[in-house]
């Protein structure tokens, strides 16, 4: 072969393949050579040298890139457009779980409508405090309390006239009747009474005071005190 299949070459007759030739095809092969190997350094001054070589040599155009020995020209692969990236969805924030069982809650929900204990709390209003409770277990939840706490008290509505739906629906049944209040007493304290007669009226504190008052050992006489006390302090 005198010249590549890339350089319109044919098959050598045998005129041509002496020496000199071979020197001819060595020269081109160096040409071609050099100039694939500048177009890989992509040196413009490199590769405008290396095809005025190549064509000085060969006596033809430099070939397109990559068709050297048949290859097909080398093309860039394609890139695919990356994708964005999926925004991240943001945490919902979760409701706090409530603390404490139905029981506990009824029991918080009357501490915090009342400003004493024993005070008497709707079950209205303790309804709408625990809102998120429902409506049976609410029910059960107070039936536990009364059946099972010696200080709580349920009660119906005296003047049944009065009572509206939203009355009637928030009432718990309770021993076949239905309840429309209830009371939690604060659990009677036996040294009460002992620590308002040791500390004397004057100095004894307003929880002993009213502590010896529910106490059923406490005499009339001391009742009255205790009363007269706590009227005295504005705590009556």
């Amino acid at each position: 072969m005198c010249r590549s299949a890339a350089e319109g070459g044919r098959r050598c007759t045998g005129g041509s393949c002496g020496a000199a030739g071979a020197r001819a095809r060595q020269a081109r092969c160096r040409a071609r050579n050099n100039l694939e190997a500048a177009r890989i350094t992509a040196d413009p001054d490199r590769i405008a040298a290396a095809e005025a070589k190549y064509t000085a040599v060969t006596g033809t155009p430099p070939p397109d890139v990559g068709a050297f020995a048949g290859q097909l020209p080398t093309m860039p692969e394609p890139t695919t457009p990356e994708k964005p990236m999926p925004k991240p969805e943001e945490p919902k924030p979760r409701k706090p779980e409530p603390a404490g069982s139905t029981a506990d809650r009824v029991r918080d929900a009357v501490a915090k409508l009342n400003k004493a204990p024993g005070e008497w709390t709707s079950f209205i209003d303790i309804r709408k405090a625990l809102g998120d409770v429902d409506h049976e277990e609410f029910s059960q939840a107070v039936r536990e309390l009364a059946r099972t706490n010696p200080h709580v008290f349920l009660i119906p509505e005296d003047n049944r006239k009065a009572l509206r739906q939203v009355d009637h629906d928030a009432a718990v049944d309770y021993s076949g009747e239905p309840q429309h209040y209830i009371a939690i007493e604060k659990p009677r304290e036996a040294a009460a009474k002992d620590r308002v007669q040791a500390a004397g009226l004057s100095d004894a504190t307003p929880d002993d005071l009213a502590q010896a008052l529910r106490d059923p050992l406490t005499s009339s006489q001391l009742y009255d005190q205790i009363r007269a006390e706590q009227k005295r302090r504005g705590l009556a």
